[in-house]
């Protein structure tokens, strides 16, 4: 066995244990408990689990997905989490082995994780991880380990939250609301830290595109069945001309009709929501965490 697989082999482990370090986070933070304490318990009959209840993925193996003292089905969450975070650590050291941009990758692979999945689950954000990933951005910059120095990494920041913001704030015109929550454009921001002025405006592109494949289709099943037609054609024009302007040609006519279609759809869904009264906004860090996915492990 060579050094590095010995070194994967224990970046894994790692990733597992981590993993169910971050379902406590997960739960505790919608729950609001503090992550430290009480111990780990059952959330439905609160017992306090022996130590070998909590042996990532194989505990809820041998316990066949159910509690041990009151016998209620475990979430499959548990060994899901634990699953993709170790698949996530051992893709960050493949891609770029033992370094320091290894170490700043699972830090933020790890927030965007957690924040996507209480995203999912109750709509809800803890800001204070996207703060943290946008400081280590700045410090992974300033470090030379980046595809840019500080100012690119500050610029970023400000252009990420700064556009995202923008596009919130356009639901005031037509809904009297934000368009999307404010954890997005901690998130957008964040994210800016991380890739920079120069490519901020691509991750954001990328992420509408994966809001449109993950979560506008449930949005769209919605506007369909109530007979929206327009916000559902716009929508898939909108989505082509993604594809189109990504793997095809880039140039001023498909930007524009990516323009064009991207300000139509933003109007059909504002309008929409100005004629609903109950407005959930849908949960957006999932698409902002797929495109950091992709420009970690396909671009930089």
């Amino acid at each position: 066995m060579d050094f590095n697989t010995y070194i994967l082999i224990w970046v894994c482990i790692f990733g597992l244990c981590f993993g169910s370090f971050y379902n406590v986070v997960i739960l505790r933070s919608i729950s609001g408990e503090s992550i430290v304490f009480p111990p780990s318990k059952c959330p439905k009959c609160n017992h306090k689990l022996y130590p070998w209840h909590n042996i990532p993925v194989l505990s809820y193996l041998f316990l066949r997905g159910k509690c041990y003292f009151c016998k209620e089905k475990i979430s499959i969450q548990y060994p899901i989490i634990e699953i993709l975070t170790m698949v996530l650590f051992g893709l960050s050291f493949l891609k770029f082995g033992i370094s320091y941009t290894t170490l700043f990758v699972i830090f933020w692979l790890s927030c965007l994780l957690i924040m996507t999945v209480t995203d999912i689950k109750e709509k809800l954000v803890d800001c204070n991880l996207a703060i943290a990933i946008a400081i280590s951005g700045i410090l992974f910059a300033g470090l030379g380990a980046g595809l840019h120095g500080i100012l690119h990494a500050v610029l970023g920041l400000i252009a990420g939250a700064a556009i995202m913001e923008l596009i919130a704030r356009s639901g005031f015109i037509l809904a009297k609301t934000r368009a999307m929550g404010e954890a997005d454009t901690y998130v957008a921001g964040a994210l800016g830290a991380i890739f920079g002025i120069f490519s901020i405006v691509k991750v954001l592109l990328i992420s509408l595109l994966a809001s449109m494949i993950f979560v506008i289709p449930v949005f769209l099943y919605n506007k369909y069945k109530s007979d929206d037609k327009a916000t559902c054609i716009t929508s898939i024009f909108f989505t082509l001309s993604i594809v189109t302007f990504y793997t095809l040609w880039q140039n001023i006519w498909t930007l524009g009709f990516l323009g064009i279609t991207g300000l139509l759809l933003v109007y059909f869904i504002l309008k929409g929501m100005h004629k609903t009264e109950n407005r959930n906004y849908l949960p957006y860090v999932p698409a902002l965490s797929a495109a950091a996915l992709y420009f970690i492990f396909f671009v930089i």
